[in-house]
């Protein structure tokens, strides 16, 4: 039998682990911003598969707004865009299930939106990275 709980989940940005989650099923989500393949078809019907050097992908994760992880991500753009610019580099495992994700190089594009209500409201912060290598365990 085969479990899985989001306590065995941890996200890294510059070596320092990442926090206090908003709700959701999707609360953090990794993907490649471009195929590693594509292909043409010939007039005669012959495929070209052409292969893509571009590893770049994307980290998108949900934080409440009262976490304190909000602060440390909020420092690294106010760096940035005030020239102390500095390679932003993720880590996350999912320690039961083995899934792996590293990603290098990377920015940040701009500060999580700012939204307050009457309840604790996410902050959605992106990381843009130029390498993402992805290790799906499924263990």
């Amino acid at each position: 039998m085969k479990t899985y709980s989001f306590l065995n989940t941890i996200v890294l940005v510059q070596g320092v682990e990442i926090g206090e989650w908003a709700e959701g099923d999707d609360v953090i989500q990794i993907a490649r911003l471009n195929d590693s393949a594509s292909h043409v078809i010939g007039a005669s019907g012959e495929m070209a598969v052409s292969l893509s050097a571009d590893r770049s992908g994307e980290f998108t994760f949900n934080l409440q707004q009262t976490s304190k992880s909000n602060e440390f991500l909020t420092g690294l753009v106010t760096a940035a865009e005030n020239g102390a610019f500095v390679p932003v580099f993720v880590q996350f495992k999912d320690t039961e299930g083995n899934d792996l994700a590293s990603g290098t190089q990377g920015y940040i594009p701009k500060p999580a939106d700012l939204s307050r209500g009457t309840s604790i409201n996410g902050q959605e912060w992106r990381i843009v990275v130029e390498r993402l290598d992805m290790l799906l365990g499924g263990a």
